[in-house]
């Protein structure tokens, strides 16, 4: 499988960058994920992820942390340039991408950012 990684740009890596989304934010929730999303600092969207220890062990959070950095890459942007954070919850730790995807999607209209 060829690698795509996430640019330095289109990620939040910052302890105050988190801090900033988690402050202005707005939260929705779905069934496999919760996203805050920001008014973006920049021109492009955005992807923080907060996968904690009640997820499981680290090959857990990854495979979670994986799947939705797949998911923010592939899918279409926001309608809005925004700062996401998405925590993904315990359920998603079993689903499969598609149900990712579309939780992903259902979750970003309900904060009015989907262009679908």
């Amino acid at each position: 499988m060829p690698a795509h990684p996430l640019p330095p740009a289109r990620r939040i890596r910052r302890r105050g960058e988190f801090q900033h989304v988690f402050d202005a934010g707005r939260r929705a929730h779905g069934r496999y994920l919760t996203i805050i999303a920001a008014p973006a600092s920049g021109a492009a969207s955005r992807l923080g992820i907060v996968a904690s220890r009640k997820l499981g062990g680290a090959v857990v959070r990854n495979r979670a942390k994986r799947l939705v950095r797949q998911v923010f890459r592939t899918e279409s942007e926001p309608a809005v340039p925004s700062d996401l954070v998405v925590i993904p919850k315990a359920s998603a730790t079993k689903a499969k991408a598609a149900h990712i995807a579309s939780d992903y999607h259902m979750t970003l209209k309900r904060l009015g950012l989907s262009t679908q």
